[in-house]
């Protein structure tokens, strides 16, 4: 029986634990923090907020059904969402989502889906090594260290390692210097964003079954989002440049007064103060993306969610890719009965091609919820119109695809290019 070492057990990981660990194999997760069924602390970011919520799409929602994890169970971790908020001169455009087939996408609690991996995980027999920060891979030999909350050094070794490690993979730096002709590039969107929580949702104003959108209006200079979680509070999270009268390192308060006066008007006065306090206080987060040109080193090392492929979240994908990943490579497992040898490389093919194209989407997302045309409400609309009314002809309604379906992004990019191409007043998204 195969033995696979995961470094990281966060969604992503607990999810392809319980994937591989329902196969048989033996499965180690290495996890830097502590046990969530005994604490959550560790899984909260209490200071910066940051990624308290995350939403889940039908893509997502699959991946982790697929795992043996009951719908029921994973609906009751989130709060369904059934249209998006459009915010423009303090005034809102509502968008419906109805479902493709009874599946809605979710606001999700963060800790509360973690739990949920990890109480299936546990009943699927993964073995989790919690308070484990890995020091050293050998990725030849398959072979990691890693040192716990004593300072006592441990070693493990396996047959597969899977970094699914985040952003700032250790098994990825690992591969960038033992894969020949690696490529990796890592960059900084010009903004960054901070995570505003206002604990009683209901206060605020704002439908719970709706994902909010601000800044549409602002020509650029900020994206904004809200989402309202199960345990009743609302998230904010804000993304504006580093520098400037308005933006996240400011200290006049005054000027982010008169921001969220203008382009939060529609919030009680009381609501609009506490923002203003906590955004004074909080720290920045970065928006990162990853792209690395392969995702998997000889039979040894696999990448996989943000470790391979990290991306802002402006198209909310991130998580559902990665989820995706876990389910694809579990898919790989049953074809080709576990050989390694074929299975790394088919998942970087299949995967890269789709990361790629989820990246380029996030991009592009991004400038149109910073900065769209006046017009944009209307074309959208004809859009939605022609496109059930001439399917063969007129591209399909991206929403859509992407929040209730599993087509691959690299089909549904090449539809957003047709749209760009038969339309030519601007991009649509």
């Amino acid at each position: 029986m195969k033995k696979v070492i995961i470094v990281g057990g966060g969604l992503a990981g607990s999810l392809t634990a319980i994937f591989l660990a329902n196969k048989g194999l033996e499965v180690h997760v290495i996890e830097k923090r502590g046990n969530p069924l005994l604490d959550q602390n560790d899984y909260i970011d209490q200071v910066s907020s940051r990624a308290i919520g995350v939403s889940m799409t039908v893509r997502g929602i699959k991946a982790v059904v697929e795992a043996g994890i009951p719908l029921n169970e994973l609906q009751d971790c989130g709060v369904e969402v059934s249209g998006m908020s459009l915010f423009v001169a303090g005034k809102n455009k509502i968008r419906e989502l109805p479902p493709l087939d009874k599946l809605k996408p979710l606001s999700l609690s963060r800790s509360d889906f973690q739990l949920l991996l990890n109480k299936y995980a546990e009943k699927a027999g993964v073995n989790y090594h919690f308070n484990q920060r890995c020091i050293e891979v050998n990725l030849d030999k398959c072979h990691l260290l890693t040192k716990d909350e004593h300072n006592q050094f441990i070693e493990h070794q396996g047959d597969l390692l899977i970094g699914a490690d985040g952003a700032r993979s250790s098994v990825r730096e690992a591969m960038q210097s033992h894969c020949r002709r690696f490529e990796f590039e890592q960059s900084f969107f010009k903004h960054g964003y901070k995570t505003l929580v206002i604990p009683d949702a209901k206060t605020v104003g704002l439908a719970p079954d709706l994902l909010h959108f601000f800044g549409m209006d602002s020509n650029g200079q900020f994206a904004g989002r809200a989402a309202t979680i199960p345990d009743g509070s609302i998230s904010f999270a804000v993304c504006l440049p580093f520098t400037g009268k308005v933006s996240l390192h400011t200290d006049d308060k005054e000027a982010m007064r008169e921001f969220f006066e203008r382009y939060y008007a529609m919030l009680p006065p009381e609501i609009r103060t506490e923002l203003l306090e906590q955004f004074m206080v909080k720290p920045s987060n970065d928006l990162i993306n990853v792209r690395s040109s392969t995702f998997h080193y000889k039979d040894k090392a696999l990448l996989i969610g943000d470790s391979a492929h990290a991306t802002a979240p402006f198209l909310g994908q991130g998580m559902n890719m990665a989820l995706e990943d876990a389910y694809v490579l579990a898919e790989l497992f049953d074809k080709y009965d576990c050989n390694l040898t074929d299975i790394l490389p088919e998942f970087t093919s299949l995967r890269k091609v789709e990361a790629d194209a989820m990246q380029d989407m996030a991009r592009a997302n991004y400038q149109v919820l910073s900065c769209s045309n006046p017009i944009f409400f209307l074309r959208a609309r004809y859009l939605r119109y022609m496109g059930k009314k001439f399917p063969t002809l007129y591209p399909p309604d991206m929403a859509e695809k992407l929040y209730f379906t599993s087509m691959k992004y690299s089909q549904i990019r090449h539809f957003q290019q047709k749209q760009n191409v038969w339309y030519k007043i601007g991009r649509l998204n």
